[in-house]
C-alpha cells in the first residue's frame, strides 16, 4: 500500500470521527439564531478534513505511485517527537480551562516550538504570545466567540457575583 494511500486513510478516519463529534457541542440558549456559534469552525475544519482526505485518498489510487511504505521508511520517521507533541495537546486539553485559553496557549506553543528545536528565546515568546493574544483578540473582539478566561483569572481577579 503507498504512503499517500495509508495517510489519507487515517485523516479520513480522524476527520469523520471529529465531525461526528461535532453534532455534540452544546449551543448556547437562543444561539440557534446566531451566525456563528462554538460548532461552526469546528463543522467546516470536519468537513474540510473529509473533502481533502477524500482527494487525497482517489488522486492515490489514480497515479498509483510506485512509493510502497517500507521498514526502512518507518525507521526515518520521528514517532518520539509525534508522542511528545500528542502528550502537549493533551496537557493543553486538561489545563484550557484552569489556566486559560491564553495561557494554556502560550504555553502549548512554547512546547512546541521546543518539540521543533527552534532556539531563538525572542522570537518563541514574540510568536507564542502574539498568536495567543492575537487569536484570543479576534475570537473575543471581531467574532463575538466569548471564550471563557479560566479559573486561575476568577483566582487573581474574583467572581463577580
Amino acid at each position: 500500500m503507498a504512503k499517500n494511500t495509508i495517510g489519507s486513510l487515517f485523516f479520513l478516519a480522524f476527520s469523520i470521527f471529529y465531525f461526528i463529534n461535532v453534532f455534540s457541542i452544546k449551543k448556547m440558549p437562543g444561539g440557534h439564531f446566531e451566525v456563528m456559534t462554538a460548532s461552526t469552525f469546528p463543522y467546516y475544519i470536519g468537513l474540510a478534513g473529509i473533502i481533502i482526505s477524500t482527494m487525497i485518498l482517489i488522486f492515490s489510487f489514480i497515479e498509483k505511485d510506485e512509493e510502497i511504505l517500507s521498514l526502512s521508511y518507518l525507521k526515518t520517521l520521528d514517532f518520539k517527537t509525534t508522542i511528545y507533541f500528542v502528550g502537549a495537546m493533551m496537557f493543553y486539553g486538561f489545563t484550557i480551562r484552569s489556566l486559560g485559553f491564553i495561557l494554556a496557549t502560550i504555553i502549548f506553543l512554547l512546547i512546541g516550538f521546543v518539540l521543533l528545536k527552534e532556539r531563538n528565546i525572542k522570537r518563541i515568546l514574540l510568536i507564542s504570545v502574539g498568536v495567543s493574544v492575537g487569536f484570543y483578540l479576534i475570537l473575543n473582539n471581531v467574532l463575538g466567540v466569548y471564550i471563557e478566561p479560566g479559573m486561575i483569572a476568577d483566582y487573581f481577579v474574583g467572581d463577580e457575583s
